[in-house]
């Protein structure tokens, strides 16, 4: 036997006497999957055992040792089917002698409790990586850890067998006990609120109406009372300058369509609300896109109300708009434009942080001037970001004003909806083609 041989053991020895405490430190030292954990450490493969403990006490075991996911999931899981075995247990015979059956429960039960055990072992395996290489949490028995998994076993237990399992469900656990009172008073509140706001600030709340209305009008002169053959041949030449002969051509077949199935007029006035909506939006967006970027005190303030404007349903912007500027086409125009603002907002100041910091600093070198580091350095390396702000602006102002024609803004969204309420798949699908194209 060479040297290197009779070395060999003693090197193993002194690896796995360094390796033991690792592992107490991890599950404790009076854990029986020790051993097993560190062979499927060391070999990189995944050991399939049943372990004990999680076949006794299921999702209090997971919690205990801070197996969250399993936990989670074995209790929603076993909760479900206690309370089908409870309900089972206590049901009474039906017409015909037919009591439900208690072997499928109880048999999904135990499949459960043997599927939990099974994958104990490669989930510590993946915990023990976790906490050796990215100081993840440790696997050992925790008292908070362990009450946690009673209590929250317990409750979700005994919840499900009173609301569902018994014979006599306590109906107070499957319909939440709301106050009518209580929301009679903040409605009421609320009422008041607005009648406050509208009467306090009537005039701002005209000149907000007044001056939308002037934008929109003069939007509207340009591509409604523009003659259609001169606003035609200008929109495919745009089209042909910027984008080449094959796009001018599909705009030239896009604008017949609108001509031949008549939505030419309304197919204008819902660009023209767009076109309103988007420049107010870009006169708005704009400006606090750089003072987001500027400033992080303003952009950790306008983050969560821009996450607030993002999340919320369309239809909900329609509340205020009709509460302050009543209904047609100027609350539309104020709907459209609080709905499509934040991707302006976002992008414009995403557009100004991600220039490079040595280009300003090398234009800082020259002796520029904070407005002309904007004017002439920023804002043209930010020009892809602002421009895909813009589109994105334009998309979602062309998806809300289809929804504003219900408090009277008109254009092809009268139509979407006039379609819907009667029924008429034909019109829905040719206004809904038209819309398709003005998008385009």
């Amino acid at each position: 036997m060479t040297m290197t041989e009779l070395a060999a053991p003693s090197i193993t020895a002194k690896a796995a006497a360094d390796q033991e405490p690792t592992l107490a430190e991890f599950g404790g030292a009076d854990s029986s999957w020790l051993a097993r954990l560190a062979d499927a450490a060391s070999t990189g493969s995944t050991m399939w055992r049943v372990e004990a403990g999680a076949l006794v006490f299921g999702p209090v075991w997971a919690a205990s040792r801070g197996l969250w996911t399993m936990f989670w999931f074995g209790l929603a899981a076993e909760s479900i089917l206690v309370t089908l075995l409870v309900r089972a247990v206590l049901a009474q015979p039906d017409e015909s002698g037919a009591v439900p059956s208690i072997a499928l429960p109880a048999a999904l039960f135990a499949a459960v409790r043997v599927a939990e055990s099974l994958l104990v072992t490669p989930a510590l395996q993946r915990a023990y990586e976790l906490w050796r290489h990215a100081n993840g949490a440790h696997a050992r028995i925790v008292p908070w850890r362990l009450a946690f998994g009673i209590a929250t076993t317990a409750l979700f237990m005994i919840v499900g067998i009173l609301a569902y399992g018994l014979p006599a469900p306590v109906a107070a656990l499957r319909v939440f006990p709301w106050s009518s009172p209580i929301r009679v008073g903040a409605e009421g509140m609320i009422e008041a609120w607005k009648t406050w706001m509208v009467t306090t600030f009537a005039a701002f709340f005209t000149a907000v109406t007044v001056g939308v209305r002037e934008t929109l009008d003069l939007v509207e002169l340009v591509f409604v009372g523009t003659p259609w053959p001169i606003m035609g041949f200008t929109i495919i030449a745009l089209v042909w300058w910027t984008s080449g002969l094959r796009a001018s051509v599909i705009a030239a077949l896009g604008l017949l369509y609108l001509g031949v199935f008549g939505y030419w007029e309304k197919s204008m006035s819902t660009v023209a609300l767009v076109g309103a909506s988007t420049l107010i939006c870009i006169l708005i967006g704009l400006p606090l896109g750089i003072l987001c970027a500027k400033s992080p005190r303003a952009f950790a303030i306008a983050r969560p109300i821009l996450d607030v404007m993002q999340t919320m349903p369309s239809f909900v912007y329609l509340i205020p708009a009709v509460a302050f500027f009543s209904i047609g086409k100027p609350p539309g125009v104020l709907a459209t434009v609080i709905f499509a603002l934040p991707p302006m907002v976002r992008l414009t100041a995403l557009g100004i942080q991600q220039v490079p910091e040595h280009i300003k600093e090398g234009a800082l070198a020259f002796g520029v001037d904070r407005w002309q580091l904007l004017r002439k350095v920023e804002l043209p390396l930010a020009l892809p970001s602002i421009t895909a702000g813009i589109n994105q602006t334009i998309m979602m102002c062309l998806s809300m004003v289809i929804v504003t024609a219900m408090i009277g803004a008109g254009g092809l969204g009268l139509d979407i909806m006039t379609s819907l309420r009667q029924l008429k798949i034909g019109e829905g699908f040719l206004a809904g083609t038209a819309i398709v194209i003005c998008a385009m």
